[in-house]
This record gives structure tokens, C-alpha cells and sequence, in this order.
């Protein structure tokens, strides 16, 4: 009687006498039931730490909102199965659990499976990456044509043609025409009195691309593109001959001596000996603007000579 009041008047609250009574019969007190879910496990466990979701995110660095689906077991909104395991762990080790225990859980409950790897096309990708053959040949006839236009014009067959020389009217055939020709026999002794063993020089009035080559053996002396002022001289003793597209755009001279043009500005020429003898045959062209030739009539005697008392009369103004 003592011991129930003394246990009522010791204990107001009647717990000691309710653990007494536990311990007396052999009952322990109810354990919180274990979730159902990974997801649930989680949460329970972070609240019983103390933590709020961004607590846990500081310290996994993972969003709030992926740890927010792995507590709501919102496994579809969740990436990849390895990735979402990854957050699992990391999840479980920051608020105590087996991280090992807790992926191989959400592995079992997750409805994702591995990745499986899918088959590639084993094709080679340079097969169907080449261009068409239609493709291929005209980009290659337009190299072509631009290869040859570009030729084309380094020959010289885009320049404008030389204007055409006027027309010179001929002399009629006179007595007097004997002293005329005695003076071009004079004038082609004195051309072919020449030094032919001379050097010959080439000079370029303008840019030019020519070619030089000895006749007999083949061998190139020059081939380029010559300058404008560019002298070029030919050594003695080979029969060099000449290619080039700007036959006009050469100044040419044997010793001192200058030989006429060897053709139009955009006239090409294909093995013209550059021979001294040759040069100084060639004939010298006729020059522009010249008043056209006139003959004057001046009496003869019976032997078609000139007389010498006959004054000379004066060209008309």
C-alpha cells in the first residue's frame, strides 16, 4: 500500500511505473516501421538529420529538384539509370545510409534498365560522303577551261590587234628608177655588211612570256616571263630559235644594230630563228603615216640615163 503511494507520490507522471511495468514484462518500445520505398528511406533519414533538401544539395551538388523525384520515387522523370544511381549514393552517403545498399534498392525498384548499346551502320562514312561523279567532272572541266583561258591570255590572243598600216600607193616604173635601185643594192650591201657573229640582245617593251631553246639539241636557254626594260642576251654560236605569244613586245638587236619588229603585239611565233644572219634578213616593215611615194619625171637621153642638164624640179606642195 506504502509502494503504490509512495510509486503515485514519487512518480506524479506514472512513466517510471509504465517502464517498470515494460521491463517487468519483457516488451520493448515500437521501432518506426521501415519504408517502402528508396525514395521514402531517403527522406525519413534526412529528416531525422535534420536537413532540408538544400542542405543536401550543398553537399552532393546535386539540384533540389533531382533529389526531390528520388524521394517522390519519380523514377521517369529521372536520367539515365546510371546517372540516377550515382545521385542515389551520394544521397544515402549524406545522410547516413549504405550507399552500396541504396543504389543496388533503387536499381531493383527503378523501371529503367541499362543502357543497351544499339548497333551502328558499319558502312564507311567516306563512301557516302564522296561527291558525284557528275559533281566531280565539271568542277574538273572548269579547272580545265580557267587552266586554258589563263594560257590563253598569257599568250597574248586577248590583246587588241595592231591597227593596219596604211596603204601606200606604188610608184609607177620609170626610167628613173635605175639610181633607186642602185641605192637599195647599196642599202642591202650595207645590211648584209653586218658583223653576224654579233651578239644578239632581246629586250621586252612590255611584260612578255617567250621561251628560248636551241634548235638542235632541244636545250632551254630562257623560259619565264620577261619584265618590262629586261634585257636578255642570247651567248654565240647555237641556232637559238624563239617561241612566244607577243611576237611585238620584243626589241631585238644584232651588235648595235636593230632589227624590225617580229610580229604584231599579240602575234605568236614557234621556232623563229634568232640566227644573226636571219635577223639581218629580215625585211624591214613599212612605216606609218608616210605621205605616199611619189615618182618625178625627169628627161633621159637615148640611153635611158638621167640628163645631167636637165634641172630637177621640185615635188609639189
Amino acid at each position: 500500500m506504502s509502494e503504490q503511494d509512495g510509486g503515485q507520490t514519487g512518480d506524479p507522471t506514472g512513466v517510471a511505473s509504465e517502464n517498470g511495468t515494460a521491463r517487468k514484462s519483457g516488451r520493448s518500445a515500437p521501432r518506426a516501421a521501415t519504408p517502402d520505398t528508396i525514395g521514402a528511406e531517403l527522406k525519413q533519414a534526412r529528416e531525422a538529420a535534420g536537413l532540408s533538401l538544400q542542405d543536401v544539395a550543398d553537399r552532393t551538388k546535386v539540384r533540389p529538384g533531382i533529389l526531390t523525384l528520388i524521394e517522390a520515387d519519380d523514377h521517369a522523370g529521372l536520367p539515365a539509370l546510371t546517372y540516377s544511381i550515382g545521385f542515389v549514393k551520394a544521397y544515402a552517403r549524406t545522410v547516413g545510409l549504405d550507399p552500396l545498399a541504396a543504389g543496388e534498392r533503387y536499381r531493383a525498384e527503378s523501371q529503367k534498365g541499362d543502357p543497351v548499346p544499339t548497333m551502328v551502320d558499319m558502312q564507311p562514312l567516306d563512301a557516302r560522303r564522296m561527291p558525284s561523279s557528275g559533281l566531280v567532272a565539271g568542277v574538273s572541266a572548269v579547272l580545265v577551261l580557267a587552266l586554258g583561258l589563263f594560257w590563253a591570255w598569257g599568250a597574248g590572243w586577248f590583246a587588241s590587234p595592231p591597227p593596219p598600216a596604211p596603204m601606200v600607193a606604188e610608184a609607177p616604173t620609170t626610167p628613173e628608177a635605175a639610181p633607186d635601185a642602185d641605192f637599195d643594192d647599196a642599202g642591202t650591201e650595207s645590211a648584209a655588211a653586218a658583223d653576224p657573229a654579233a651578239p644578239v640582245t632581246l629586250k621586252a617593251n612590255t611584260e612578255v612570256w617567250l621561251r628560248v631553246t636551241d634548235k638542235d639539241s632541244g636545250e632551254t636557254f630562257f623560259m619565264g616571263t620577261m619584265a618590262p626594260a629586261q634585257v636578255l642576251q642570247l651567248p654565240p654560236g647555237k641556232p637559238w630559235v624563239l617561241r612566244t605569244g607577243r611576237a611585238g613586245a620584243l626589241d631585238v638587236k644584232v651588235g648595235d644594230r636593230a632589227i624590225p619588229a617580229l610580229g604584231g603585239p599579240a602575234e605568236t611565233v614557234r621556232a623563229l630563228s634568232l640566227a644573226p644572219t636571219d635577223l639581218l634578213a629580215m625585211p624591214a616593215a613599212a612605216p606609218a603615216g608616210l605621205p605616199p611615194v611619189r615618182s618625178i619625171d625627169r628627161p633621159t637621153d637615148s640611153l635611158g640615163a638621167p640628163s645631167p642638164s636637165s634641172p630637177a624640179v621640185p615635188p609639189a606642195a
